[in-house]
């Protein structure tokens, strides 16, 4: 392959790629059908804080590796 049709192939996948990438914003996430729409979390609203500044649990994956 000549240096010209190489960088002509990779003009091409770039731009097919670039265009792969085209499509609509996202956004926020739609909930699933059939679902209630009150039992839905906002994201952008905080969860209180547990009572007492208990923290919650929250196991880690080599929580096992280490005991």
């Amino acid at each position: 392959m000549s240096v010209n049709s190489t960088l002509l192939l990779a003009a091409g996948l770039s731009v097919s790629l670039l265009l792969a990438g085209c499509g609509i914003k996202p956004t926020q996430l739609e909930p699933p059908p059939g679902s209630d729409p009150a039992e839905v979390r906002d994201p952008a609203v905080k969860t209180p804080p547990p009572p007492d500044g208990v923290k919650p649990d929250k196991p880690f994956i080599l929580d096992g590796l280490l005991m």
